[in-house]
């Protein structure tokens, strides 16, 4: 038996429209459901992208590391650790030494040591390099100083056999 034959016209419609509320708020319901689902999906896909570049960012990191390790036996520093160990350039003022197999050479001064450094692989014959920061006003004091200590043999010499530096020992003496 139909339970809507003992309804008035009125009460019907009611019924109808109820009906018809309750399944536009189920259709509603339905869409934001397929569209939080289809949000979800898409966040998943990006998770999935990003987490499959970093697995690939990871293989290309390691094949870096493998070669480095045959290369040098060292692993490759990251860019923090080059940073955290870098210096601010600057073109450095001071004396500078060349050394040839542990032995003072050379002693010079420059306003841009590493470019002076690098003039000299043309006309000496050195394996490694120090050099002590210096002012302006004191480079030929500090090189004269360490040339007459040391006595390198590519300075040259004056009559005499004394040291050819800046500054005579004398004038030191009297600084």
């Amino acid at each position: 038996m139909n339970y809507m034959q003992f309804k008035t016209p009125e009460e019907k419609e009611a019924i109808r429209k109820k009906r018809e509320a309750t399944r536009q708020k189920n259709l509603a319901l339905q869409k934001q459901i397929e569209e939080e689902y289809e949000k979800k999906a898409i966040e998943m896909r990006y998770g999935i992208q990003h987490l499959e570049k970093k697995l690939s960012d990871l293989k290309t990191i390691d094949l870096f590391q493998t070669v480095s390790a045959k290369i040098t036996n060292k692993t490759l520093l990251t860019s923090d650790e080059i940073i955290k160990f870098s210096r601010s350039w600057s073109e450095e003022v001071g004396v500078y030494f060349l050394i040839d197999n542990d032995e003072v050479v050379y002693v010079g001064q420059s306003v841009n040591i590493f470019s002076r450094i690098s003039q000299h692989k043309i006309d000496k014959k050195f394996d490694r390099y120090a050099f002590i920061p210096c002012s302006k006003e004191n480079l030929d004091k500090l090189e004269s100083l360490y040339i007459h200590f040391l006595r390198p043999r590519l300075n040259g010499k004056h009559k005499d056999n004394i040291v050819a530096a800046p500054l005579t020992l004398e004038k030191l003496l009297e600084l």
